[in-house]
């Protein structure tokens, strides 16, 4: 029963994903599958032109597909319903193009006209609401903090008190090693990012976890034998929010807003898409250029899984390559972009990485905490940003910091946050640490769960998350600063993907002549498209390696309206109907056969 159940919970979740690629289908374009988390729903008509490229053309199911598999034919229309772990096997990555070009399907190939979407529209202003603050003085204030330079501090009512640390490393992704504590003094300084500490005072105790960047003195020695003497070195800095549409992005955080756009100019993407559902739809683009499916399998499910760092080409190894030093984080343990569904790191992937630090927030206070004592916790989360940032100015930096405690189960939390990041980014403007960095502010997607997401401007909120990118002020004054700068603002409303992302941050690695510059780029000849560079107004989704699922550039209308539009969808609305009493037919002494009432709402 209660398998059953879960399985009708995946049909239901669906439905309207089968409607939108059937009207696909009935307006000319041809789409052969659509990819969720979990399962992969095709819908295909017979004859199609694509029919003998379907990945279901000649499809004779294992023995553990035709469990999870069903074929349900209803007049010319063949809608297959098949589990996608049985579909991604181990050479899942083998016939992937060798080159960067775009895939290639039949969907109408004309001009993307991104939608300006209404932040005040009364769709969905109600779900909209004030924060309540956090209120992390409630617990007792910490005895122990970090200055600026990673030296201990003992609160001013436990100056007297007896602590001693305890400094932990990465072992592997989920597991820890522990030194012994040792006594910790005030004015001692992090001899490595992370650590234990707990302290006696009389007859009170306190303990807590402290986080730094703690100088590699051989690593920072090594580096700089590597040091490019080329002034176009450009530090990278780009700090990541779960869940944030653009128009969330405005709505919630709209001091920091104002800082990226007035104090560090930095130039807000309209046209950013997402190209898949979730955290690793949009950073694994960013960070390989290519997708999930068509990389080596990394499911940590299948015993053949490979680690992650074994097969995908993370650009953050072309910068450590170059001489960078490199930081990667998430504050979620349980969640994690490569941990969660993917197999891991078999290394730890950059110089600094936090994901160790965060298996002891969540094992010792819990998943989703917000304060790390009387601390709120995306302030140290900050701080480890500004840390790194300062304490290896004399090096060229890569950092990726990825944040989804505030944002990723709630549409009004992150607002409490607001003032500190906006404050976070005009310090570092202020000490000079982004002089010499390309500055990202971005989110991975739209909110995908919230009852906002019901709408249909949530449902294009989500397909349109906030993207910033700020050149610094002294390169936009050289002869190539200023052209990639003009370049970038050409760009601003046109159609822009993950995929570019990780073009854009390879011209900061090998910065472009002023003739590549010049030159506009080919849409029909690859998939990335650097956004420094000219891009054509008139690039489609299918150029741009947007499946027409997520393609915000379609115009959806009303098919409930003409007659013919009626019969067609009330049409495949009873064979969704149908497939979910095939699978339901195993337990028909629970569940009564299904019939369609009322089809309220179908869009092409």
């Amino acid at each position: 029963m209660a398998v059953s159940l879960f399985r009708l919970r995946q049909i239901c979740i669906v439905l309207v994903v089968c409607l939108s690629v059937f009207y696909l289908l009935s307006a000319g374009w041809t789409y052969n599958h659509i990819d969720l988390e979990e399962s992969d729903w095709v819908v295909k008509q017979k004859n199609s032109k694509l029919v003998n490229e379907s990945p279901l053309s000649g499809f004779d199911p294992t023995p553990n597909e035709q469990k999870s598999a069903s074929l349900l034919k209803h007049d010319d229309i063949d809608v297959v319903i098949v589990n996608s772990d049985s579909r991604i096997s181990a050479d899942a990555g083998a016939n992937r193009a060798t080159s960067n070009a775009a895939t290639t399907y039949s969907f109408n190939q004309t001009k993307c006209n991104i939608p300006k979407l209404n932040i005040d529209s009364p769709e969905v202003s109600r779900f909209f609401k004030p924060a309540t603050p956090l209120n992390c003085n409630k617990a007792a204030s910490n005895w122990v903090y970090l200055d600026q330079d990673g030296k201990v501090v003992f609160s001013k009512e436990r100056k007297s008190a007896r602590c001693s640390v305890s400094y932990f490393q990465r072992k592997d992704d989920n597991t820890n090693s522990y030194e012994p504590y040792v006594d910790l003094h005030e004015g001692d300084l992090m001899k490595q990012d992370f650590a234990r500490v707990k302290c006696m005072d009389g007859i009170h105790k306190w303990s807590s976890l402290l986080i730094s960047i703690a100088e590699n003195g051989s690593l920072k020695k090594k580096l700089e034998d590597k040091k490019s003497d080329n002034p176009n070195v450009l530090d990278v800095y780009f700090l990541g929010f779960d869940s944030l549409s653009q128009m969330s992005f405005r709505r919630k955080l709209k001091k920091t807003v104002k800082v990226l756009e007035d104090v560090i100019g930095s130039v807000v993407l309209n046209g950013y898409n997402i190209v898949g559902d979730g955290t690793p739809q949009a950073f694994i683009p960013i960070l390989t250029a290519q997708t999930e499916v068509e990389l080596p399998l990394t499911r940590k499910r299948f015993k053949e899984a490979n680690y992650v760092d074994d097969v995908y080409p993370f650009i953050w190894k072309n910068f450590s390559d170059a001489g960078y030093v490199t930081a990667y984080g998430e504050d979620a343990f349980n969640i994690g972009t490569f941990t969660y569904r993917l197999k891991g790191f078999r290394y730890q992937p950059t110089d600094h990485y936090t994901r160790t630090f965060f298996k002891d927030v969540e094992e010792s206070i819990g998943y989703g905490v917000r304060c790390i004592g009387s601390v709120p916790l995306h302030r140290m989360w900050l701080d480890y940003a500004r840390n790194f940032m300062r304490i290896y100015q004399d090096l060229p930096r890569f950092l990726l910091l990825h944040q989804s405690i505030l944002s990723h189960d709630d549409i009004n939390l992150v607002e409490v946050e607001d003032e500190d990041v906006a404050n976070h980014l005009t310090q570092m403007q202020n000490e000079g640490l982004f002089d010499n960095a390309l500055v990202i502010v971005m989110a991975d997607h739209g909110h995908r769960f919230a009852k906002l997401r019901q709408t249909q401007q949530g449902q294009l909120e989500e397909r349109l998350p906030f993207f910033s990118i700020s050149l610094p002020r002294r390169f936009r004054n050289t002869d190539i600063g200023a052209l990639m700068h003009k370049n970038l603002l050409s760009n601003v409303d046109r159609l822009s993907t993950p995929f570019d992302i990780h073009a854009t941050l390879m011209d900061i690695l090998h910065v472009p002549s002023l003739e590549q510059l010049r030159t506009v780029q080919n849409p029909s000849q690859k998939r990335s498209l650097s956004l420094f560079r000219p891009m054509t107004e008139d690039r489609s989704c299918d150029q741009a390696g947007v499946e027409p699922h997520w393609c915000s550039c379609l115009d959806w209308q009303d098919s409930l309206k003409e007659p013919e539009d009626a019969a067609i969808s009330n049409k495949l609305a009873n064979i969704v109907v149908q497939v979910i009493n095939e699978q339901l037919r195993n337990v028909t002494d629970l569940c009564a056969p299904l019939l369609l009432d009322n089809l309220i709402q179908a869009k092409k």
